[in-house]
């Protein structure tokens, strides 16, 4: 049962749940900063300020979460279930996050901050761990495990490219980003669609690792499990490359909006330079399984780094341009794709490589430590070109803005993402875990075998 050969339709249903993550996630990720800014003209250091807590905050319930998932007894699964639970409450919350009472004072940025904590450090993380989770419970074949992870990742990209081509349009088609209606109507929509898109992936999907994920008997502390975390060095790497990506990706989703409108001159500009970056993978997502069989995923790792670096650095050439900057996001998307498309059935193959070094299973907490790793970057991404922003002097109610924050802008978007992508690029030149994971099988497989005798 391990093994066992997915059908398509599991595949593809399991992938439309990363679709509704997605929607939420660009929602309240990519263009929130730019509602709270330029719609409620809230400050841009105070709301970075709130969404770097939010994010550390949201680090720790995602190793609350994974706690918890290891220790769900249901019959609808461990890590499934949830996604039955959640799906009704993640969409009611993403519409509560818009609709921000008007004003400008205490009790504006005190909702902002409980809407923004309910959204995305309870519900989008008891929603997307356990769907992350449940990758690894589906099967123990690892070249499954990439199929299913392709399905998964090619899925979110597209979802992603047509969020991101649609939302700014949408908002601006319902009264423009600087009315609050708008974004409500959206939130609206987008939240109806992740919920019925959950339904489906919870409907469509089956756990087979049952055994092999209770193998260990014995109960596991938080601390112990962080122990045993700590000494599989592969997930290190894993955690450390999700601070770097994700990073990368924050700064650049969340200062791309100002960049689109205050250098491109072109609020609509921002949805389809997103939009060309997550292009790429409808070609290149659906061939890493047979690339991964050549190469190993860590290779894919690192060209695809590389990749991007190369998109990113031609960014310099021409960086007013809005047809050079399509043209270098559609580069530095086919790195993008690559490396979306593979980390995350890395983390599975981490979760192996622990039980095999350790003796202990704790797929939950690996899932859940490695999204840590995702919020973490993202939230510090996020706040850090927020607080950039505001140091600089940015006023999201004014007709103009200072060069500083013309600067600002232009250097996060341009040049620290190049710099983190370099920085990722020397990580994978340590993981090994490709080479071993064959073997590894094999003696958890004769473990196990043993065990039944």
């Amino acid at each position: 049962m391990n093994s066992e050969k997915i059908r398509f339709k599991e595949k593809f249903c399991y992938g439309l749940g990363d679709v509704a993550c997605g929607l939420v996630y660009v929602l309240s990720a990519t263009y929130i900063t730019f509602f709270y800014t330029d719609a409620l003209g809230l400050n841009a250091a105070i709301v970075g300020s709130i969404i770097m807590f939010s994010r550390f905050a949201d680090g720790i319930s995602d190793v609350v979460a994974g706690y918890i998932v290891d220790r769900t007894k249901s019959d609808k699964g461990k890590a499934r279930v949830w996604l039955l639970r959640n799906a009704i409450p993640i969409g009611v919350g993403t519409v509560l996050t818009f609709t921000v009472p008007s004003g400008n004072g205490i009790g504006t940025y005190i909702y902002v901050a409980i809407t923004y904590n309910l959204v995305n450090t309870i519900l989008y993380t008891m929603t997307n761990l356990p769907f992350g989770t449940l990758n690894s419970l589906m099967t123990r074949d690892q070249n499954e495990r990439m199929v299913i992870n392709v399905f998964r990742m090619l899925m979110a990209q597209v979802g992603s490219m047509v969020t991101n081509a649609c939302t700014i349009p949408l908002i601006n088609l319902l009264g423009g980003t600087q009315h609050k209606k708008s974004w409500i109507v959206v939130a609206v929509i987008y939240g109806i669609i992740a919920a019925v898109l959950l339904l489906i992936c919870y409907c469509n999907t089956k756990e087979r690792v049952h055994i092999i994920a209770n193998n260990n008997k014995e109960h596991i502390s938080v601390i112990e499990s962080f122990r045993v975390a700590l000494k599989n060095q592969y997930w290190l790497i894993i955690v450390a490359a999700n601070v770097l990506l994700f990073f990368a990706v924050s700064v650049g989703g969340t200062v791309g909006a100002y960049y689109a409108k205050y250098i491109l001159n072109n609020e609509n500009a921002v949805g389809i330079i997103n939009a060309v970056m997550y292009a790429p993978a409808i070609i290149v997502i659906p061939l890493l399984p047979f690339v991964a069989n050549k190469l190993g995923k860590r290779n894919i790792m690192l060209i695809g780094n590389t990749i991007s670096i190369v998109g990113q650095a031609l960014m310099l050439l021409s960086p007013a341009s809005y047809v050079w900057l399509v043209m270098c996001s559609f580069i530095k998307g086919i790195g993008s794709s690559m490396m979306m498309g593979t980390i995350f059935a890395m983390i599975a193959d981490t979760i192996e490589f622990g039980d095999w070094k350790t003796g202990k299973r704790i797929e939950g907490v690996l899932y859940a430590s490695s999204s840590f790793g995702t919020k973490v970057g993202g939230g510090v991404g996020g706040a850090v070109a927020l607080g950039v922003l505001g140091a600089a002097g940015y006023d999201g109610v004014a007709a103009t803005q200072p060069d500083t924050v013309i600067t600002a802008i232009s250097n996060m978007y341009l040049i620290l993402p190049l710099v983190v992508f370099i920085i990722g690029t020397l990580l994978f030149c340590f993981y090994k875990l490709d080479k071993i994971y064959p073997q590894i099988i094999e003696e958890l497989q004769k473990r196990e075998r043993e065990k039944v005798r």
